[in-house]
């Protein structure tokens, strides 16, 4: 895809930069409504397990306060050999979320082995395409928090936090593989 420009044609992966790398190789995919309607068979990559000797497939919940975050971070874990999945997709309104809209499902009943959130502003309440981390945290799903991080609501209650040079895949696989869920208990605060 081209922009026209005062000096001719500048292709947008120019003005976009990095992040065309990570975004613009999703720009086809298929939609996680896809992958999450009711017709289609509810064994997911986590739950399916791999042979001793090959890498695990993980479904990973990915939420967070930008699409552009949200699919930096989706199309890391793709580039991983993981399961992106996602409470809306990409470009729809938060709400309703997939578990709301006729055929479609909610990542958690599918099965994930962590929620991530990418931050890409440093606001200290929770946004409404973040609502998936709280769902998350209340079915003890281990919580990555990505970006933005030191400002924002969820520091305290994640099992990693990945630092600007980290790798969210890495900070996942290790979270699915150790018992790191928060749990929350009653007259904390």
């Amino acid at each position: 895809m081209e922009v026209a420009s005062l000096g001719g044609l500048v292709p947008l992966s120019a003005l976009l930069g990095e992040c065309w790398a990570f975004v613009g190789s999703q720009m086809g995919r298929i939609p996680d409504s896809y992958r999450m309607s009711s017709g289609r068979p509810s064994v997911t990559a986590a739950q399916a397990g791999a042979a001793p000797d090959e890498k695990r497939v993980l479904s990973v919940l990915v939420v967070g306060t930008d699409d552009w975050a949200i699919e930096q971070s989706a199309a890391a874990l793709s580039a991983a050999g993981h399961e992106p999945l996602r409470c809306h997709d990409a470009g729809t309104p938060a709400f309703p979320c997939n578990a709301l809209l006729p055929g479609r499902r909610c990542p958690l009943d599918i099965g994930v082995a962590a929620v991530v959130t990418s931050r890409a502003r440093p606001v200290s309440t929770p946004t409404l395409s973040e609502t998936g981390v709280t769902c998350a945290l209340r079915a003890h799903v281990p919580l990555v928090v990505t970006g933005i991080a030191d400002r924002g609501p969820f520091k305290k209650l994640a099992a990693r936090v990945v630092t600007e040079q980290g790798h969210v895949a890495a900070a996942v696989e290790d979270v699915s593989q150790h018992e790191s869920v928060i749990r929350l208990d009653e007259g904390s605060s």
